[in-house]
């Protein structure tokens, strides 16, 4: 029997929805909160408007904060309000569909220079020394130019100071460093970076010696100290710094909100133009599909994790898209405050300001899909799945040093490609793990070639009796597709029949048509992936069947989706009353298409996930390498 139950209004959800989310289960109560905003959408000029009328003592920055949108669009859009705002005057403002977001790599994000835009601005922007910003950016101490992209350095942003009472003072513990213990070992420990443990502790530039102590970047309650006043050891746990099951009360209900693009309104107008058995396949809304297919998954995984001792209730909210207006409205919801877990919103600005609340309620909350790393600054309940690029660069790194660390290692920088960065960060951390390894004597060097046009320089770096890996952090699908044509015709060519290579590329390469699959497998090519789905595992093949079961349709990667993070988060609230916990006991939840393991990214920062696959063309067919 299911132990959880779905708050959801039955009157809104059409024939089509109800058929896609069929649940048999005997407590199942649906009546979705689906949002009526006051305020009608208008379109004008095949674009969306809001017509806001203006009231006595309002001003732009007023109608800015209500509707999210900048003051200077209000006033390219609005050309009169120049003279000043009269009472009961009509403003169009832009529906806020499509905000743009700095890029991010893990330590950067991109900044696009504005006209007649200041360094000195653009430090007060973002709270970062200007020397750091010149550091990043060595171009710029000729000067700004207009549609510039410069770097801005994630670790020297600082998140604005609040005023509000301290409970506790920090005081950070030690540790005691033992034989054969790494940096890498005691950021997994402390779940913190290797970055923030070397920050504390003046570099480390000697690295790690046996019997030293260090400090631990985790803030402690005054009256905690470290044990015996010796310092930590890997040996002991850190339930006093981070979470202790003492002072976690396990709970029989938890509550659960799911903010996910359902369009209802939308499939409404599809089920009034269709007709016949509601049990027959029908169409929906396109941009529905996602949200339908993580929620199915999401509650077959929910039900499989209840029992008489942990229930689940599931508050299932349309957040259509990305209307501000409607996240904003959601937020004035009283049972938000009552959540033990957030899943959503999907979109950037959306989200961000869903996790603002959650930090102040101290509410966990979870993006399910990719976003900028900046939505971890600063607020230390966001968890954040999709692991970024970085990331990704750090586990080929691992896999490289596993496997090729004796091969031609070559790095391609495409100089057209926003994440030609990652070629540093690899060489940093095919560094680091070497030194983990310790002897670096037999191992090769990574050679960097920085290309725009010219492939032939590649042949130059190629040796004849190794395995020549070749590292290209590149979604330039021109640049990929004409070096894929060019490393083909070598190996294919009598003076390089000889050769081997070994190309490491990124996931979006899957979804480049101009690359025939037969190219992927001469070229040995290894991509890192988020998802993997194998439909031989025991596990997968039992959630395929009940789910075809309960929704008569075929089970998506975002139907996977759904049940892993149902899976992961119910799970721990299951078992320790928390998803913050990590204490001494084992829990490893049986996930089926994704690896979930959370790097807390700084002291008052969130949680990233670190882990991805890394599948490699074999038979034509890919497979884990990792």
């Amino acid at each position: 029997m299911c132990k959880f139950r779905i708050f959801s209004p039955m009157k809104i959800v059409n024939p089509i929805i109800r058929t896609v989310l069929i649940i048999n289960f005997q407590l199942l109560i649906f009546n979705c909160f689906a949002q009526t905003d006051s305020l009608e959408i208008h379109q004008i000029k095949g674009k969306d408007y809001y017509i806001h009328i203006v009231e006595k003592g309002e001003s732009l920055y007023a109608i800015h904060q209500k509707y999210g949108v900048p003051v200077e669009i209000i006033k390219a859009e609005n050309p009169s309000v120049a003279d000043g705002l009269s009472i009961g005057e009509k403003i169009f403002v832009p529906v806020n569909n499509n905000q743009s977001e700095s890029n991010v790599d893990g330590n950067y994000l991109e900044h696009i220079v504005a006209k007649k835009e200041t360094l000195y601005a653009i430090s007060n922007l973002y709270k970062v020394n200007q020397n750091e910003i010149i550091i990043a950016n060595p171009s710029i101490t000729e000067g700004l130019k207009e549609g510039e992209i410069i770097k801005i350095p994630i670790k020297g942003i600082q998140k604005e100071v609040v005023d509000k009472p301290v409970n506790v003072q920090s005081k950070y513990p030690t540790h005691l460093v033992q034989p054969g213990e790494t940096l890498y070992a005691l950021s997994k420990l402390y779940a913190i970076s290797i970055a923030i443990i070397e920050e504390a502790n003046d570099g480390l530039k000697g690295g790690l010696k046996v019997g030293e102590t260090i400090r631990i970047p985790i803030v402690m309650d005054q009256n905690e100290t470290a044990i015996n006043g010796e310092g930590l050891t890997s040996k002991q746990t850190l339930k006093s710094l981070i979470t202790s099951l003492d002072t976690v009360h396990k709970k029989e209900l938890y509550k659960i909100g799911l903010l996910l693009p359902f369009y209802l309104e939308e499939n409404d107008e599809i089920a009034m133009q269709q007709s016949g058995n509601v049990l027959e396949k029908k169409s929906i809304y396109p941009k529905s599909k996602f949200a339908i297919e993580f929620y199915n998954g999401f509650l077959q995984a929910l039900d499989a994790i209840s029992s008489d001792s942990c229930q689940f209730q599931v508050y299932v909210y349309d957040t259509k898209g990305k209307d501000s207006l409607r996240t904003k409205s959601l937020l004035q919801k009283e049972e938000f405050k009552s959540f033990d877990l957030i899943i959503g919103p999907l979109y950037y600005t959306n989200f961000e300001r869903m996790a603002d609340f959650a930090e102040k309620h101290q509410i966990p909350i979870v993006s399910p899909v990719q976003q900028n790393n900046k939505i971890l600054l600063g607020n230390q309940y966001v968890f954040k799945s999709v692991s970024s690029k970085s990331s990704s660069v750090d586990q080929i790194a691992t896999l490289v040093v596993d496997s090729f660390k004796t091969q031609n290692l070559l790095a391609i920088v495409d100089e057209n490609s926003k994440e030609k960065t990652l070629v540093e960060l690899y060489m940093k951390a095919y560094n680091k793990h070497l030194l983990n390894k310790q002897d670096t004597s037999i191992y090769s060097s990574i050679v960097p070639i920085r290309i725009t046009t010219n492939y032939t320089l590649i042949t130059t770096h190629l040796k004849k009796g190794k395995n020549n890996v070749i590292f290209v952090p590149s979604t330039n699908s021109t640049f990929i597709t004409n070096l894929f044509n060019y490393l083909v015709n070598i190996i294919n060519s009598k003076e390089y029949q000889d050769y081997q290579i070994t190309l490491i590329g990124m996931e979006e390469w899957l979804n480049y048509e101009s690359i025939d699959l037969e190219y992927f497998q001469q070229l040995n090519t290894y991509i890192p992936v988020n998802q993997h789905i194998n439909y031989e595992d025991s596990l997968t093949n039992e959630f395929v069947v009940n789910y075809v079961a309960s929704t008569k349709r075929y089970p998506s990667e975002t139907a996977f989706l759904g049940n892993d993070i149902a899976t992961y988060f119910g799970g721990y609230l299951n078992q320790f009353g928390t998803v913050f916990y990590n204490g001494s006991a084992i829990f490893s939840p049986s996930l089926l298409s994704t690896q979930l393991e959370f790097f807390k990214t700084g002291i008052e920062s969130g949680y990233e996930n670190t882990q991805s696959y890394i599948l490699r063309f074999k038979d034509y067919q890919l497979v884990k390498a990792n």
